[in-house]
């Protein structure tokens, strides 16, 4: 049967929410098959379009034993937050190519297996998020333990309380820490059992409107996966040459073999090439508190760069959209990153910033604009022969349709 997924009558791209035997409105299993060149985007719980879309929905019938549920979408996506009373679903992406794919909700577990070229998030994982057969793949998630099985190229930016397993014939898989936000996470990690709320001396949760609950979480494991063939060894880190040295973070896991054994040993992504990833959903909570910044003593709003706006309007070096975000996943992430990324990716940010800062001071009017053009021409061509354009025309696509 189909589900309408909003107003607009979209469906998302070929999802199976199999039933679980005699429990109303509780599917166990999503799955994700076969997607191809497209943007899949399953928005938190806690996201007010959930609720909306929940009573737009037609009633879901008693399901049996062998009941299962087809949705056939079209690309570029939202797909719905089924009921499940609490209960977590199981998560399957099989055979997906060139698709970007949000999953920002908690999941029991999870399995990616057969993708190729694709870029998925996945929120929190109570159980086993297992990769297999997998090529080329950018992976985001939070899970309990870690399995990858034959997979090739493939970077894991993780947190984990237990060391990253490999298994069969892995080769050039790179590990790093955990690196986007969203509004609910922090939620999802409760539900998955992978944080605890920290209490206050009366048993109140300790936390504010915009950063959500305090929680305290373990250990992250992220730089210590562990070949199953070596098993008997602990893996061995390079030590530093000098604390905080350029490239201090820029080591393998395991140092030994050259050629064929080095693309077999799981290395580390460099500080040098981290990236952080933005999700492309904005809670209104975070578009408020960037249209009306905190105000400092002297009454001016501040910005999160720590610039000032006056009344007579922004002044010089306000900051990026970029900064913005940088500073939201750096801030109200739980987990924060190793100091050498986390510098890194400041860096970046301050050159955007003192980039603008010499556009809007260095150039005249009608030089910007001769700028702006010539950048949006080089961005043009850099999106087709880079293959992101698909991204961007499914993201302003499901932006027409107020679903980011």
């Amino acid at each position: 049967e189909d589900t309408n997924l909003d107003s607009s009558n979209h469906k998302p791209s070929k999802m199976k929410a199999r039933a679980a035997s005699g429990v109303d409105d509780y599917h166990k299993e999503l799955s994700y098959t076969k997607l191809r060149g497209t943007t899949i985007l399953l928005k938190p719980n806690s996201h007010p379009d959930n609720n909306l879309q929940e009573q737009r929905q037609p009633p879901i019938p008693k399901p049996t034993t062998n009941t299962i549920m087809n949705a056939a979408p079209t690309p570029t996506s939202t797909a719905p937050s089924l009921p499940n009373n609490g209960r977590l679903h199981d998560v399957h992406v099989t055979d997906c190519s060139d698709a970007h794919i949000y999953l920002l909700q908690p999941f029991e577990h999870a399995t990616i297996s057969a993708c190729t070229n694709c870029t998925i998030v996945v929120g929190a994982v109570a159980g086993l998020l297992h990769m297999v057969d997998c090529e080329r793949i950018k992976i985001t998630s939070a899970a309990r333990r870690v399995l990858i099985s034959n997979c090739f190229d493939v970077s894991h930016f993780i947190f984990t309380p237990s060391p990253c397993l490999l298994v069969g014939d892995n080769r050039s898989c790179q590990f790093a820490p955990y690196n986007t936000y969203y509004d609910g996470l922090r939620e999802d990690l409760l539900a998955t059992g992978l944080a605890a709320a920290v209490l206050s001396q009366d048993n109140t949760v300790v936390g504010n409107t915009i950063h959500g609950p305090a929680l305290q979480c373990a250990s992250n494991k992220w730089k210590n996966p562990v070949e199953l063939a070596n098993l008997s060894e602990f893996p061995q880190m390079k030590t530093d040459p000098l604390p905080g040295a350029p490239g201090a973070d820029d080591r393998a896991v395991n140092v030994k073999g050259t050629g064929e054994d080095a693309m077999k040993t799981p290395t580390l992504v460099p500080a040098s090439e981290f990236q952080v990833l933005f999700v492309p959903l904005e809670s209104e909570a975070n578009r408020t508190r960037r249209m009306n910044p905190p105000e400092n003593d002297g009454g001016e709003r501040v910005s999160d760069e720590g610039s000032s706006v006056g009344s007579a309007g922004p002044k010089v070096g306000i900051g990026s959209q970029y900064s913005h975000s940088l500073a939201d996943v750096l801030q109200l992430s739980p987990f924060r990153l190793p100091t050498e990324y986390e510098r890194r990716a400041i860096v970046k940010a301050e050159r955007m910033k003192s980039l603008q800062q010499a556009i809007q001071t260095d150039l005249s009017p009608e030089q910007q604009v001769k700028l702006e053009e010539e950048l949006n021409r080089g961005f043009r061509d850099w999106l087709v022969t880079s293959g992101n354009l698909r991204q961007v025309l499914d993201l302003v696509h499901l932006e027409s349709r107020g679903a980011i």
